[in-house]
């Protein structure tokens, strides 16, 4: 029998740091009124999906949004397992910066970004400038992100994906989406721009091979 293992891939409600426009790793903050609406809405458009599992970054932005994703599509029930592999990256030092400081800061330290597309074709370079110019020695390499992303769904095939069809709803962050975008579809990084609160993208495995769509129309 040919299994296949569809991920949904959910970037968290918008937050507290987020409606003020700050850099948000590692820090955390609650979702707001209208990230919790995001969240409900995620959930009645997935309704018709019944997960067998749900995995979510530790950081309670997270957490929350796959609460209420369960909620709003009537499958409370579900337990939501935490991964801190999950987690966004960590800015250290730029934690909770201003997003226009910490963007020109990675600019700057790049030798100057024109656009979305080229700092995504260049999530690498990125990665390295953040950890590089840390100073709290919180950031990890690129290298750390990928290898701990990866091994979450690496991870779900061997645990959830034997049997058939399964899905799997997995609630992350932006940055977090870009790597996964970079480890299993890097071609279609240049066109992907900012991932927006409450996207969601779907990962299918199937064959042995990862296939990334981005932002599907749920």
């Amino acid at each position: 029998m040919t299994s296949m293992v569809r991920f949904y891939i959910a970037r968290h409600g918008q937050t507290l740091l987020n409606s003020l426009d700050r850099a948000q790793g590692w820090a955390d903050s609650p979702l707001t009124e209208a990230g919790k609406q995001m969240a409900a809405d995620i959930g009645q458009k997935l309704k018709g999906i019944d997960f067998d599992a749900v995995y979510t970054s530790d950081m309670l932005r997270a957490v929350q949004t796959a609460e209420m994703i369960l909620e709003a599509g009537g499958k409370g029930g579900v337990p939501i397992e935490k991964d801190a592999r999950l987690r966004e990256w960590c800015l250290g030092c730029m934690e909770a910066e201003n997003n226009a400081v910490f963007i020109k800061n990675v600019s700057d330290w790049l030798g100057g970004i024109a656009s979305f597309a080229e700092l995504n074709q260049r999530l690498p370079d990125v990665a390295a400038a953040i950890y590089e110019h840390d100073t709290t020695g919180m950031a990890e390499p690129f290298q750390t992100i990928e290898s701990r992303l990866k091994s979450v769904f690496a991870d779900a095939v061997q645990k959830d994906g034997m049997q058939g069809s399964t899905d799997i709803l997995i609630v992350t962050h932006a940055f977090a989406i870009k790597t996964i975008f970079h480890l299993f579809a890097p071609e279609q990084l240049s066109g992907l721009g900012k991932v927006k609160n409450a996207s969601v993208s779907r990962l299918i495995f199937e064959n042995g091979i990862f296939s990334l769509e981005p932002d599907i129309q749920l």
